[in-house]
């Protein structure tokens, strides 16, 4: 995929991150690549930080590792598992987040921290100007929503004419089919992008109705 400009983090890198990981399992980039089934070469460029990946290929990665995708966000030990996570919560404050350039787009994920997650929200800043900026579309398993905060977007996919969006527009759809963002606008382009991780069960992800208890002055 495309090349990262840059990958900044205080925290981690998406290569410390690999890298804490194949130390655990004591594993050599052969062994590596062996499990993924990127290349020794690619894997030293990510382990470096000379070559990102987007968010499909972030799934693929985790999949092929057998980690929850929050894993690859932090270099510390691989945390245990739990049955349940009543009550947990995550705070996303200006500077915080994971943030990986990847060429096309600059994806800063949020609760970054969190595992075991239905969901993946992104803020994505996007900066390709021609889907001939694309190696290939990007598809990955459940849903996506797209929410437009800044600017203007066009989005390509696989199966429909593309389709443009502008701050305060969204569009929700299959994120197995193909798909790309553009940015048309004359400014920046950022989206709130939300990612399901898995096919969603009947009532999973529904928030109930508030019921407002404040008697009537009639």
């Amino acid at each position: 995929m495309a090349t990262a400009a840059n990958i900044n983090n205080e925290r981690t890198s998406l290569g410390s991150a690999l890298r804490s990981i194949r130390k655990e399992r004591n594993w050599s980039l052969s062994d590596m690549a062996t499990a993924t089934g990127l290349s020794v070469s690619s894997l030293s460029k990510i382990e470096n930080g000379q070559r990102s990946l987007t968010y499909d290929k972030l799934v693929q990665l985790a999949e092929a590792l057998s980690v929850d995708i929050s894993r690859l966000f932090t270099s510390g030990p691989a945390k245990q598992p739990v049955a349940q996570f009543a009550g947990r919560r995550s705070v996303h404050r200006g500077g915080d987040g994971f943030e990986i350039g990847a060429g096309v787009y600059t994806y800063e994920y949020l609760a970054h921290d969190l595992i075991g997650k239905r969901f993946t929200p992104v803020l994505m800043d996007i900066h390709a100007r021609s889907i001939d900026e694309f190696e290939e579309f990007v598809r990955h398993e459940g849903d996506e929503l797209a929410y437009i905060l800044e600017g203007e977007i066009e989005l390509h996919t696989e199966i429909y004419a593309p389709l443009r969006l502008k701050a305060g527009e969204s569009v929700f759809f299959d994120s197995k089919v193909g798909h790309a963002y553009v940015n048309v606008g004359d400014g920046p382009a950022r989206i709130l992008c939300v990612g399901s991780e898995a096919e969603a069960k009947d009532g999973d992800g529904v928030i109930p109705f508030a019921q407002d208890h404040r008697k009537s002055s009639l």
